[in-house]
């Protein structure tokens, strides 16, 4: 007699769930989600496990979480992201069992890629999604899965891995200027970054601590704050709110080394000037836009005036 699918599955213990943690940098696309990735790299392969003195196993774009959550790679013929057996083969292949621990890292931006990207998403980027309201493409199942489903994914595989997610906030106008020609034009990308955004902050306030740790499941980084022309390019200011930037993200993390000289060494400013990029009459329409935001994103940090986000 065939068994059920879900005893494929090994029962959650807490010592292996410590030991897998996936970090998701979300971002919107624009947001600098290439350019921090490997900050938080760096921070990770600085890590040493304070009981073994092994340096942590650390992926990035594993293709084995990436044909789970978004059915690249073979990953339609395995089953759905929430499939026990799909879950299962990608716990074991990412955290073995081996006393090590695994940090898996991703940063696919939401949304993600052109809508003709012939990579098989699960679920691609719709043209259509220029022309809906901001509360449509939040509440549209295309949207709401993709580039996945963000609240199954968490549900299904919390109670595996230790599941953390760095949020990326960058001024809107910025934001918006990194990629004018996508979703029709600049109206119709502002229009779906907008959606994504209340997309994004509807499943962040549905999650906000680990039931099983009471640990906080994200925190906020804002982009703005570890930039030259924030502090008038003095560097001492610059390396300081770097450094604090990072010494937060280690404790968020729970990981043991707080510093990280070399964290920032791929890091570039961006020196493109949204006004250049487009123009004043498109500006003028992109911060009625930004009203539309208000209550919604960026969303809230903590009480430090350095995790305070301006739109």
């Amino acid at each position: 007699k065939e068994e059920p699918a879900i005893k494929i599955l090994r029962s959650p213990n807490e010592q292996l769930r410590k030991n897998c943690q996936i970090v998701y940098i979300i971002a919107v696309e624009g947001a600098a989600h290439h350019g921090f990735q490997p900050v938080v790299e760096a921070l990770a392969r600085n890590q040493k496990d304070v009981a073994t003195g092994k340096p942590y196993d650390v992926q990035y774009k594993s293709k084995e979480i990436q044909r789970a959550l978004f059915g690249l790679f073979g990953g339609f013929k395995r089953g759905d992201m929430d499939d026990p057996k799909v879950i299962s083969d990608t716990i074991s292949t990412l955290c073995p069992d081996d006393g090590r621990k695994h940090v898996i890292i991703e940063d696919s931006s939401f949304p993600s890629r052109h809508a003709d990207d012939r990579r098989t998403y699960r679920v691609k980027r719709q043209v259509e999604w220029a022309y809906l309201s901001i509360q449509e493409i939040a509440e549209s199942e295309t949207a709401l899965n993709h580039p996945f489903n963000l609240s199954r994914f968490y549900e299904t595989y919390s109670p595996y891995a230790d599941i953390k997610f760095v949020v990326l906030h960058r001024p809107y106008l910025e934001t918006i200027a990194s990629h004018t020609e996508w979703d029709e034009g600049i109206e119709g990308h502002s229009n779906v970054i907008r959606g994504f955004m209340l997309l994004l902050r509807r499943f962040l306030d549905s999650n906000i601590l680990d039931d099983r740790t009471g640990r906080k499941v994200w925190t906020l980084i804002c982009i703005e704050r570890i930039v030259s022309k924030t502090y008038e390019f003095d560097n001492d200011k610059v390396k300081q709110a770097r450094k604090r930037l990072i010494s937060h993200l280690a404790r968020f993390l729970a990981w043991p080394r707080t510093d990280c000289p070399h964290c920032f060494d791929t890091w570039k400013d961006s020196t493109k000037d949204y006004n250049e990029v487009l123009g004043g009459e498109t500006v003028a329409v992109l911060k009625e836009h930004m009203q539309q935001l208000e209550g919604i994103w960026p969303p809230v940090g903590n009480n430090a005036a350095w995790q305070q986000c301006s739109v």
